[in-house]
């Protein structure tokens, strides 16, 4: 028994003695080649390191190695500029390496790494890389930091962790964008990575956000999400977050964003643009439309907001979505110099106006616009186009309170050009378009303005008002005072009919004569007063039931007749005037007055079909007749009659067919 108790001590001797001789060496210059030499006889012989370091008095014990590199045979090596080690109590019992702590300082990376042992697996409770350089494809980093819990090896490159991570870097540049200060500090277990803190600079502008990614949904909630200070402009790289949005709708991406914030930031582009803005959004589901958001909010306002030539200072506005509807809870903004308010709700196919006030707006009609709702042609401009596709598949616009004052319109298009001052507007209860058919199918309307110039003809202080009850439109009062005259007119329509009929009564007392040729076009450059009388009726809701149901007549009396330019240039004007108008002459200052006397102007229409019976013009010299007769349903075949003579001269003209067929006699010699 003492022999055994002799052999054990003697080991214990000799193994303590090494231990120590170990530790001895360790502290000379010779500590490199025995840790080389330790690690090779290990099985790990592409390691090694030029210096070691290490304290057997701090708990748990700690091992500095200087410049490590490790090499694999099938990966490029792994080198640092040093590694520290805390020994965790389980390497000493638990098969592999198991650290408390691992930190690497000085690495530079042109490829992911894969870590890995030849015997054995490598763990750590907390791993730490810091000076950290990469650059790989997609991705470069300076200057970084990398902390990992729970890290372990595995065969996938940078090996495995489960637990707190953090990620900081001054500079990153991530698919050719730069990003600035970068911070990610999050969790990951087996199910969710969490993000609860991020924050980096890119753009110009910082950003800060919170986040949470399911991998078994495959969802990524956005807690929180808010920018500073961001500039989006023709440099700005919206193509790449499309292409991004794409491959993410591809892969089956859901998101979930929670909140997200952008603050005193600014838009510019060719068709819009934005200045001092500031955006909430809450609750957004992406992918989804507009009409499939469950309880989404829109917050929006800034400085100024500008839509092609239409410019709103201070717009703020608050929006609502809801399956199948968008509540517009408020919006307010300068414009045109005055202001706009206004509520509504939105579905797919209807707009509701709960309140619309517009007060003080000055707005000069764009031409394109004016043209395209005269019909004149087609929308050109991509803001024309959008109005004309959502009109288009629009079934109801209602409007509850609507309420325009102290406005003016004007209209620069040359078909039409026209100024309407001082316009006041009072509404309840309108419904203007009902199953896609536009119409005062419910409520009352008034109407009135200051001054009115249109074609050269100026009304003052005009006045319409209208009602409807169930489809039966009534326009009750209609008054127009034309200069020195008086237009009065009502109507009625009876929208909750088919074909719409309708009828009109016109009467008008000392009306200026220089309608007939600015507002009907006819060939008269007249000056005076005339009495008018009309009576209309006929089918509204299809212009080819208009064109065969048209029914009614105009009578025009005339006083105080004159010519606005003398009758041999008159007659000089018919002759060479490819169409119906003519362009009254002057001369200077003094304009011409050539008395003349006219009979009575009688239009008659007969299911579409409208003549104007022999109108006959007497001056001092000329004498002229006018007929004529066309279908609206075959405007192709309008046919138009002008005869005149001036002493020897005479004219006889004829427009049919989009052509015209003249006869002229000369004094000196007979053309045709």
């Amino acid at each position: 028994m003492r022999f055994f108790t002799k052999i054990l001590a003697t080991l214990m001797i000799l193994l303590l003695m090494a231990a120590t001789i170990i530790v001895i060496l360790l502290h000379t210059r010779y500590s490199a080649a025995l840790v080389n030499t330790f690690l090779k006889g290990a099985g790990y012989s592409g390691a090694q390191v030029t210096g070691v370091q290490y304290s057997l008095q701090s708990d748990p014990l700690h091992l500095r190695l200087s410049q490590p590199r490790w090499q694999r045979q099938d990966a490029p090596a792994l080198a640092a500029e040093q590694l520290d080690l805390w020994l965790s109590p389980a390497s000493f019992y638990q098969r592999g390496w198991h650290f408390d702590s691992l930190l690497i300082q000085g690495v530079n990376l042109d490829r992911l790494p894969v870590i890995g042992l030849e015997n054995g697996q490598l763990n750590a409770r907390r791993l730490a890389v810091t000076k950290l350089t990469v650059s790989v494809p997609g991705l470069q980093l300076d200057n970084a930091r990398l902390e990992l819990d729970n890290w372990q090896n595995r065969a996938q490159d940078w090996g495995d962790f489960n637990g707190d991570f953090r990620l900081s870097a001054e500079q990153a540049t991530w698919h050719d964008h730069s990003l600035q200060q970068v911070l990610i500090d999050g969790e990951r277990d087996a199910r969710t990575w969490t993000v609860y803190g991020l924050s980096l600079n890119w753009q110009g502008a910082r950003f800060h956000g919170q986040a949470e990614y399911q991998t078994d949904e495959h969802n990524l909630i956005i807690h929180q999400l808010s920018a500073s200070g961001l500039k989006i402009d023709q440099d700005f790289p919206i193509q790449t977050l499309l292409d991004l949005s794409a491959q993410a709708n591809e892969s089956g991406l859901s998101v979930d964003l929670r909140r997200l914030d952008i603050l005193d930031s600014s838009l510019e582009h060719e068709e819009y643009s934005t200045s001092h803005a500031n955006l909430a959004l809450e609750n957004w589901r992406w992918p989804g439309t507009l009409w499939q958001q469950q309880d989404a909010r829109l917050s929006l306002g800034a400085d100024t907001l500008r839509w092609h030539d239409l410019l709103l200072d201070s717009p703020l506005t608050e929006l609502h979505f809801t399956p199948e509807q968008i509540s517009l809870n408020g919006f307010s903004a300068r414009m045109l110099e005055g202001y706009l308010r206004a509520e509504a709700t939105l579905t797919p196919e209807a707009m509701l106006l709960h309140q619309l006030e517009l007060k003080g707006i000055r707005w000069v009609l764009p031409e394109t616009i004016q043209a395209w709702l005269m019909h004149d042609s087609a929308p050109q401009t991509p803001l024309q186009a959008q109005v004309d596709q959502w009109w288009r598949q629009l079934d109801t616009l209602t409007v509850d309170q609507l309420s325009v004052g102290y406005s003016q319109l004007t209209g620069t298009y040359a078909p039409l050009p026209f100024q309407i001052s001082d316009i006041n507007l009072d509404g309840t209860g309108l419904v203007l378009l009902r199953q896609g058919q536009p119409g005062l199918w419910q409520g009352e309307l008034n109407a009135s303005a200051g001054f009115t110039h249109i074609r050269q003809i100026t009304i003052h202080d005009p006045l319409l008002t209208m009602s409807s009850q169930a489809g039966h439109w009534q326009i009750t009062r209609l008054n127009l005072p034309i200069e020195e005259g008086l237009l009065e007119g009502s109507a009625d329509i009876q929208l909750n009919e088919a074909g719409w009929p309708w009828t009109l009564s016109l009467a008008g007392d000392s009306l200026p004569s220089q309608m007939l040729h600015h507002w009907l076009g006819l060939p008269l450059p007249l000056q005076g007063k005339m009495d008018i009388s009309a009576q209309a009726s006929g089918l509204g809701q299809f212009h080819r039931g208009l064109a065969y149901s048209l029914n009614g007549h105009l009578n025009a009396a005339f006083r105080q007749q004159s010519l606005t330019q003398s009758e041999a240039s008159l007659l000089q004007s018919w002759q060479n005037s490819e169409t119906l108008a003519v362009t009254p002459l002057s001369s200077g200052n003094n304009p011409v007055r050539s008395p003349v006397t006219l009979s009575p102007l009688k239009l008659r229409a007969d299911r579409g079909r409208i003549a104007i019976q022999p109108l006959s013009l007497q001056g001092q010299q000329l004498t002229a007749e006018l007929q004529g007769e066309w279908d609206l349903a075959i405007p192709s075949e309008r046919e138009i009659q002008l005869n005149a003579s001036n002493g020897c001269q005479q004219l006889s003209k004829r427009w049919h067919n989009h052509q015209q067929d003249i006869s002229v006699l000369s004094c000196e010699r007979n053309s045709i």
